[in-house]
């Protein structure tokens, strides 16, 4: 993801996908196995982020055990 946004991209992983139907979509053989499916295109400038972002501090997530 990092590398296309290099190439001017860019990329939303998707998450809930079928791997199943994915992989008879695609015409991929029974042992493949899917782990991510990614969109990929050009942005339209002004669109992107349409909230504020916020990140929770370190302390409040993580617990030594």
């Amino acid at each position: 993801m990092p590398a296309t946004a290099g190439q001017g991209y860019g990329t939303c992983p998707m998450e809930g996908l079928n791997g199943r139907m994915a992989k008879r979509i695609l015409k991929l053989p029974n042992g493949v196995e899917i782990n991510m499916i990614a969109a990929c295109g050009i942005r339209k400038p002004g669109r992107g982020i349409w909230g504020e972002r916020f990140r929770l501090p370190f302390e409040e997530i993580y617990r030594e055990i």
